[in-house]
């Protein structure tokens, strides 16, 4: 994560970053996370592992890749581990403050199925991973940010931003690093202000140019009594993608793999 799958995971307008950076908005610096995010179209392997209490649920290992294509955030998600998941694959195609689109391909039956981008009870193929994981912490129509102060986590100087969610869904709170603009921590809660989600990053690592990136993160539901833990197997940034990946026609089936 690892490669932020919010992030996600999660994606993708170039905006300028202004000379004086208090002066950014909440909606501008949510913009910059996309921006930094995928700077660079990329290849992840990723483990993703699933924990009730302290007994680990499940274990996955897949590949994440994505890239911005016309101004739209396409990521490419293929299954390896387990054998009963292998060659399952998801396409997310995200827009800003537009109808996203997300694909399924089941190798089972051979079919492309369409999903429902705003439905919660969708699940990336037992992982516990929700769409919002994949859209990440981009803008979305209807919700209303605002910065609310700036606060330290783990020694990094962070935005602390308020995101009200729309039709009285609650609100998020996301602390964003001042120096590479990452989603190091982020809190979700309902419209009663129980917290029903949480995230944050647990490692990073840095770049051959010095760029930090997340290396592991971690997600939990208290409600679930779940915790899903993400870690970067390992990454390449940079690199070229065939159009066939993120094509919602062809991704199921292209043979990427040489």
């Amino acid at each position: 994560m690892s490669f932020p799958l919010r992030r996600l995971f999660l994606l993708v307008f170039t905006v300028f970053l202004p000379l004086n950076v208090y002066s950014m908005t909440a909606h501008e610096i949510l913009e910059r996370v996309a921006k930094e995010t995928l700077t660079d179209s990329f290849r992840i392997s990723l483990a993703v592992q699933t924990f009730r209490g302290q007994k680990l649920k499940s274990k996955h290992v897949l590949w994440f890749m994505g890239r911005m294509k016309d101004d739209v955030s396409k990521i490419f998600i293929e299954f390896e581990e387990p054998k009963e998941s292998k060659g399952l694959r998801f396409l997310f195609e995200i827009r800003p403050t537009q109808e996203s689109a997300a694909f399924m391909y089941l190798p089972a039956t051979r079919r492309t199925l369409p999903l429902a981008m705003d439905d919660p009870s969708v699940d990336l193929g037992g992982t516990g991973l929700t769409m919002d994981d994949i859209q990440g912490f981009m803008p979305q129509s209807g919700e209303e940010e605002a910065v609310l102060k700036e606060e330290k986590v783990d020694g990094r100087d962070c935005y602390v931003i308020r995101i009200i969610l729309p039709k009285g869904k609650g609100e998020r709170l996301v602390w964003v690093s001042k120096k590479d603009f990452i989603v190091v921590k982020a809190q979700n809660t309902d419209a009663h202000g129980k917290v029903v989600r949480s995230f944050r990053v647990t490692e990073f690592f840095k770049t051959e140019n010095g760029k930090e990136f997340p290396r592991e993160e971690e997600i939990s539901i208290p409600a679930k009594n779940t915790k899903i833990r993400l870690r970067q197997e390992s990454a390449v940034f940079g690199t070229e993608l065939p159009d066939e990946i993120t094509d919602s026609e062809k991704f199921g089936t292209f043979k990427w793999k040489n």
